[in-house]
């Protein structure tokens, strides 16, 4: 797509230089064939005169001189028709570098605020940490948000490192290797377990199923991380984020499903957008955590889908992948309903 912008330039550029060079070479040579016919004029030679305009005599003149009119109109039509697609060119790559250059503001202001905001935090925990007559409770409680804070910071810096290497030519390598969904799954939930307790989410397993396949480890974590966390960071406390793992069809389906604050069409036409985190989410963010998860997903050959029945009824993604496996798939083991899972 960002080579498109210069060829179409190119090719507009050289299709006018070519038309203006051929219009000039015909003006030139009109203005000679006109001042030759008025030589023959002169001489009392009409048929020459016509000959010179470019007629076989002066009885075909006005034959000629249709014909240069039908020919000057579609001159003139095609003239109109490569400046206005010239014009819808200019104005296509105009439109194009507004919505970069806005893309580039909703990234500045949420990568400002999700890289500043854990930062201000730890700095405040620091401060308070030096105090030594702070209680041993507290003392407890600030270094665990502090190092919940340490890993808000380390995948903000990982989503924009893993961000830039997919939209640049040479996207990241990917070494895969096989083993359980279901283990990745529940090491990713465990992770985020106490950012969900401290968000008063409940993070529950919905039929967590054993799935072998070949995936590239980094990239699954970082794609169940962000599906993960992406569902507590817009739920309303107190509600649940739902995991479930299954195979169908010989692909593994994962979906994850939360109570929180729902999408509208415009948010479910951008969900996937680079830097798109919708006008009144409130909930900072960089933009690019679907993002990524659809790229990484797709460099597993599998497809990512966002569902919701609009704002304040929750929302589901649902990630399906083929399953590569060269070793026997084990007997599937299920989890407990959501009612009854990890909380």
């Amino acid at each position: 797509m960002t080579r498109k912008g210069p060829l179409l330039t190119a090719c507009f550029l050289v299709a006018n230089l070519a038309l203006v060079a051929w219009w000039t070479w015909f003006q030139v040579a009109q203005a000679t064939a006109l001042q030759d016919a008025g030589q023959f004029l002169a001489r009392g030679e009409v048929d020459a005169a016509a000959r010179a305009l470019g007629a076989t005599d002066a009885q075909t003149l006005p034959e000629l001189a249709a014909a240069r009119r039908r020919m000057f109109l579609s001159e003139g039509l095609a003239f109109t028709a490569v400046l206005a697609l010239a014009g819808f060119g200019v104005l296509t790559l105009l439109r194009r570098e507004a919505k970069l250059r806005a893309d580039q503001d909703r990234f500045l202001a949420g990568a400002t605020h999700e890289l500043k905001t854990p930062l201000a935090t730890i700095q405040l925990l620091l401060e308070s940490l030096r105090d030594e007559r702070l209680p041993q409770e507290k003392r407890d409680r600030y270094l665990q948000s502090g190092l919940l804070e340490g890993q808000r910071l380390e995948y903000g810096l990982t989503n924009l490192l893993t961000a830039a290497g997919l939209r640049s030519a040479g996207a990241r390598r990917s070494t895969k290797s096989e083993a359980d969904l279901a283990d990745d799954v529940r090491r990713s939930m465990h992770k985020l377990q106490a950012r969900a307790e401290a968000a008063g989410i409940r993070l529950c397993e919905d039929r967590v199923s054993a799935v072998r396949m070949l995936r590239d480890p980094e990239a699954m974590h970082l794609v169940l991380h962000n599906l993960i966390d992406n569902a507590i960071k817009y739920s309303i406390r107190g509600g649940r984020v739902m995991v479930s793992l299954r195979e169908e069809a010989n692909a593994a389906v994962l979906v994850v499903r939360d109570e929180g604050l729902g999408m509208d069409d415009e948010a479910l036409t951008n969900a996937f957008v680079p830097f798109w985190r919708g006008r009144d989410s409130g909930t900072g963010g960089t933009g690019l955590g679907l993002f990524l998860v659809r790229g990484l997903v797709e460099s597993h050959g599998g497809t990512v889908a966002a569902a919701s029945e609009g704002l304040g009824k929750g929302a589901t993604v649902t990630v399906r992948m083929p399953r590569r496996s060269s070793t026997p798939m084990p007997s599937p083991r299920t989890n407990a309903a959501p009612d009854e899972g990890r909380a």
